[in-house]
């Protein structure tokens, strides 16, 4: 009774093994079959870089589902195991193509090439000898033996280099799975070399059998006919380029590192008719609001994105414009400036209410509708700044408050006091909701926003603080002063950092690089200074006092310095000062390092103008003369930058 019931369960699992297209083990009683003995006596003690196999059956599914499971396994792994590994992948997947084409024909091997060739394309010398392959088994299908390119492949092996854990890592996957044909064709076209130097896997490098080195086949995927000197030569070295072409590249990189950079885009924005005394301006980080404060104590916002329907290449956009043949009309080069913001069909109405026409001489005007008035400070508006998210306007002004403001409501939600006499600047720290403000009284101070009253107090200059800046790890925060003086301040207890002594008139603006390293400086004289946080030094300087031969083509300022900013990869830096004149300058180390070290043997750096224009406009349309005084200038989130000028022109 009890042999019946075995020989069901047998049955059974017979039946069940053939559904799922497997194969039943003829032996029975507790022993082992071949297959299981071919994994589990994997590695012979006495030859550790040798491997035992079990010859199988090459059924497609199972060819397939076992290169499916090493591939999603692989994936799993952590590197470096995953890298080193994946050197194994061509050579099995090349070996099990052609085990398909001999053993199930070519239509299943075609399926298995399709599915998974693909990862392969990355590298050249695989695509090569993919497509070699793949024409021979084509063309010899009947007889394998008889292409060279396929007997060469059978009687050498790939050589991978793989660390001691990860191949022992990929013994334990080996032994864990049944993988009989993997294991076959690990075992017979796949050397192992055991390296934990660490360098890295160069890919599988294709070895034929001859031990006097010279290649009689395959190499790194080329023909005996397709290899040369200089393919021999990069196969040695684990390179699938040839050195003439590597040479190409770095000759490439070359160019792009020594050519000149381009300068961003500058969009001008022009407020006319100024006669209540435009005192500062601000335009947000994306380029969408611009904030103006005024001597009458109002500040104005105003929307910067026109109408989505009204931009583009139809008739109503291509405007010329009443200033001299200028065009004042918004493009939409800058197509991420033109998102809606969700209002739809109402806000377009609102603002296409605000573009109007004059009937005198055909002047048209497009312009972001003005949002609101702010009212709240009982004097002249010296400075504001958006939050991060711009739902928030900080300000500042005479009356020696600050107040923040909500956009939504259009009405302040908070004041803050603290200084006793006009505070002049204000600065968002670049990571937390930390404010910096300068002052009349010769101090800085650092709020935060859910406070009314200043968590530190940077006292040392001697006279007023015209202007702060926030270090992009929101850790420092720098300060110019009408004594001449910057000043770098720890925000956690308010310390001096450095003091910067190199300007000879008040410093009105200062600005970070992205990367931390530096910090610009404008002053009062139209002098621009490029300091180095790290040894506190000047690397590089442009004024108007400069004699260089070098510089003498270069127009410099020779007013005061009112902007700086940095392009993200603090590679350029544009200043501006106040009569419209702004400057794209590229800070490099000078080409003759021999001859322009200083005293300490470092390297001289200079501000190479890249561009120079000027950006107002005077009330005839012209440009040159009375061009109004630029107030702002910013660089965008979108990488262009925007400038604000004030031109006073009665109604």
């Amino acid at each position: 009774m009890k042999k019946i019931k075995t020989e069901k369960v047998m049955a059974s699992v017979t039946d069940y093994m053939k559904k799922r297209n497997l194969e039943a083990g003829t032996s029975t009683g507790g022993q082992t079959t071949e297959q299981q003995a071919g994994v589990l006596g994997l590695v012979s003690p006495s030859t550790p870089n040798s491997f035992t196999f079990s010859t199988t059956s090459t059924h497609h599914s199972h060819i397939d589902h076992q290169y499916v499971r090493l591939k999603s396994w692989m994936m799993e792994a952590s590197e470096p195991c995953r890298s080193e590994l994946s050197q194994v992948l061509f050579p099995l997947f090349i070996h099990l193509y052609l085990e398909l084409v001999a053993g199930t024909g070519r239509q299943a091997a075609k399926k298995f090439f399709v599915k998974h060739y693909q990862v392969f394309l990355v590298n050249r010398d695989y695509e090569n000898i993919l497509s070699q392959v793949l024409n021979a088994a084509t063309v010899n299908s009947g007889d394998m033996t008889s292409s060279p390119v396929i007997q060469n492949l059978k009687s050498g092996k790939y050589m991978v280099r793989l660390s001691e854990l990860t191949l022992n890592y990929f013994l334990r996957y080996l032994k864990a799975t049944e993988n009989p044909t993997l294991l076959q064709i690990f075992n017979t076209y796949i050397e192992v070399e055991v390296d934990d130097s660490g360098a890295g896997s160069t890919g599988a490098v294709f070895r034929t059998p001859d031990a006097s080195g010279q290649a009689n086949g395959l190499v790194n995927g080329h023909t005996p006919e397709s290899v040369t000197p200089e393919t021999m030569s990069a196969s040695a070295e684990g390179m699938d380029c040839t050195q003439e072409e590597l040479q190409k590249v770095r000759e490439a990189i070359a160019r792009i590192k020594c050519s000149q950079p381009t300068s961003p885009s500058l969009c001008v924005y022009t407020v006319s008719n100024a006669y209540n005394g435009l005192s500062c301006a601000c335009v947000n980080a994306e380029g969408r609001y611009l904030s103006c404060g005024f001597e009458d104590s109002v500040i104005k916002i105003w929307k910067l994105t026109p109408p989505v329907h009204n931009v583009g290449f139809r008739k109503t956009s291509s405007v010329t414009g009443p200033r001299g043949g200028i065009s004042h009309t918004l493009l939409a080069c800058d197509s991420s400036r033109l998102e809606d913001e969700g209002n739809g069909l109402e806000e377009d109405e609102k603002d296409e209410d605000t573009v109007s026409e004059a009937r005198g001489g055909g002047r048209r005007r497009n312009r972001g509708g003005e949002l609101f008035a702010l009212r709240g400070h009982s004097g002249p508006v010296l400075d504001t700044a958006f939050t991060h998210d711009s739902t928030h306007l900080l300000s500042v002004g005479e009356d020696t408050t600050m107040k923040l403001w909500n956009l939504e409501l259009g009405q302040a939600v908070a004041m803050y006091r603290g200084h006793n006499y006009p505070v002049w600047c204000l600065a968002v720290a670049p990571l937390t909701m930390y404010v910096a403000t300068g002052s009349y009284d010769t101090t800085a101070r650092i709020w935060a926003t859910d406070y009314t009253y200043p968590l530190r107090t940077l006292a040392g200059h001697t006279q007023a603080v015209d202007c702060v800046a926030f270090h992009p790890n929101g850790a420092y925060v720098a300060t110019g002063s009408s004594d001449r003086t910057i000043r770098l301040w720890q925000i956690t207890d308010g310390d001096t950092a450095r003091i910067l002594l190199h300007h000879k008139s008040p410093v009105n603006t200062v600005a970070f690089s992205p990367n931390g390293k530096y910090l610009a400086s404008g002053s009062e004289d139209g002098t621009v200074l490029v300091w180095d946080l790290a040894g506190g030094q000047v690397l590089s300087e442009l004024s108007g006092s400069q004699s260089s031969s070098s510089n003498i083509d270069n127009v410099v300022h020779t007013d005061p310095v009112v902007g700086l900013s940095w392009s993200p990869d603090s590679a350029l830096l544009t200043s501006a000062s106040s009569d419209g004149f702004v400057r794209t300058s590229h800070l490099r180390q000078s080409a003759v390092r021999e001859l322009n070290f200083d005293s300490e043997g470092i390297p001289a750096w200079e501000l190479s103008e890249v561009c120079q224009v000027q950006c107002g406009a005077s009330a005839n349309g012209s440009y040159g003369g009375n061009c109004g005084q630029l107030l702002h200038i910013s660089l965008t989130s979108h990488n262009y930058l925007t400038a604000v000028t004030a031109l006073d022109v009665e109604r």
